[in-house]
């Protein structure tokens, strides 16, 4: 895969020099501490493991993204294409942001740029992405960026798992995209 670059951003492979900025931006933000899906890098080493797992996932044909801010030349975000199917042409994507850039819109930037080239180069029909709403302020903020992008929420699967963490239970929230639905401004 080319490198995509967007107005202000280059959506690229990650490198093993990401992981200083990866480890700052995005495996230590504390206030995702209770989140299910995400655990925080007690040192730079684990990240170093993490960033390497996704250089080796282009073996699988899987996208692990590193979204760089053009005006800084630092990783700020991720985006990931998980469980492929070549054969049913979807996936899904999951995608983090550093708080400091969350309210910016880069992520949708990113996002609008990555969508296209599933759809477009890859000839993806669906994209899917799913969560667990572990913190109501990140799930608020994540469901209004798919939205950004022209995704539809298709479910809220109650009581899908317990948060190991928190003990409480959490729900599924998929969202999805069609090739035909997906609009670019």
């Amino acid at each position: 895969m080319k490198d995509l670059e967007t107005k202000n951003l280059k959506i690229r492979k990650f490198k093993m020099d990401d992981v200083e900025d990866v480890y700052k931006n995005l495996a230590t933000i504390q206030e995702l501490k209770n989140c299910s899906e995400y655990h925080i890098h007690k040192n730079i080493y684990e990240t170093s493991a993490m960033v390497s797992s996704f250089i080796r996932e282009y073996e699988t044909g899987e996208l692990a993204l590193a979204v760089e801010e053009k005006a800084t030349s630092t990783v700020i975000a991720y985006i990931r294409s998980l469980e492929v199917s070549l054969p049913d042409k979807r996936c899904d994507i999951k995608f983090g942001i550093t708080f400091s850039k969350f309210n910016t819109n880069l992520i949708e930037e990113a996002l609008n740029a990555v969508l296209d080239y599933l759809f477009n180069q890859l000839d993806f029909n669906i994209v899917i992405s799913k969560f667990y709403d572990s913190n109501k302020k990140l799930t608020e903020t994540k469901c209004e960026m798919l939205e950004n992008v022209g995704m539809k929420k298709e479910a809220v699967l109650r009581n899908r798992k317990i948060n190991e963490k928190t003990g409480k239970s959490e729900n599924l929230i998929v969202y999805s995209i069609m090739k035909n639905e997906k609009t670019y401004q």
